[in-house]
């Protein structure tokens, strides 16, 4: 299990999340994080062991091929409802900075469409998770991205941080430092 929180705004993406890969062997699940290009772009998955590594070997691959995150998460979403054995609590996330320079990402699903997030000037987005165990990480992240603010990256990774330390320790399986990574646009 993993936590973690994504906040997107036109100019910046934050990710924080646990630092360590974690790995359950009862549930055979599995969090992965990888940065696809360093400071560019990043693939999270949460869900069983070998579908993360099949599911981060063909990401990167279609990364390199040159498609653009909607394109790699349509067709990771395609490879994943032709299986029949995934757990409900089966996610990835993919994003960054596009090729035009455009904030993006991408949570992908196989239950349901792939949702896709692109800020506006002016808009902040967010997203949190800690598959599989649901304990309303979304909701306490807007409380505190409402109360911290989020139109700058230090604003965001306060909040993100302040989250994190709510549910380090107090999750099975959240470790008790965090991993940050920023996609920033160049000016």
């Amino acid at each position: 299990m993993s936590l973690f929180s994504i906040v997107a705004r036109e100019d910046f993406i934050s990710i924080v999340l646990d630092c360590e890969e974690s790995y359950d062997t009862k549930m055979l699940e599995r969090t992965i994080f990888r940065e696809i290009f360093p400071n560019q772009s990043f693939f999270i998955f949460n869900g069983q062991g070998d579908l993360g590594i099949e599911t981060w070997e063909l990401a990167k691959t279609l990364s390199f091929q040159k498609l653009n995150f909607k394109e790699i998460a349509l067709i990771i979403q395609q490879q994943w409802q032709l299986k029949t054995n995934l757990t409900i609590n089966t996610e990835a996330v993919i994003g960054g900075i596009s090729e035009n320079e455009e904030i993006q990402y991408h949570i992908i699903t196989a239950e349901d469409e792939v949702q896709s997030f692109y800020p506006k000037p002016g808009e902040s987005l967010y997203y949190a998770n800690d598959l599989p165990f649901q304990q309303d990480s979304m909701e306490e992240l807007a409380k505190t991205l409402m109360m911290k603010g989020m139109s700058s990256i230090p604003q965001a990774q306060k909040a993100q941080y302040k989250l994190y330390e709510k549910f380090a320790g107090v999750t099975p399986g959240t470790s008790s430092q965090a991993y940050c990574m920023v996609v920033e646009k160049q000016h």
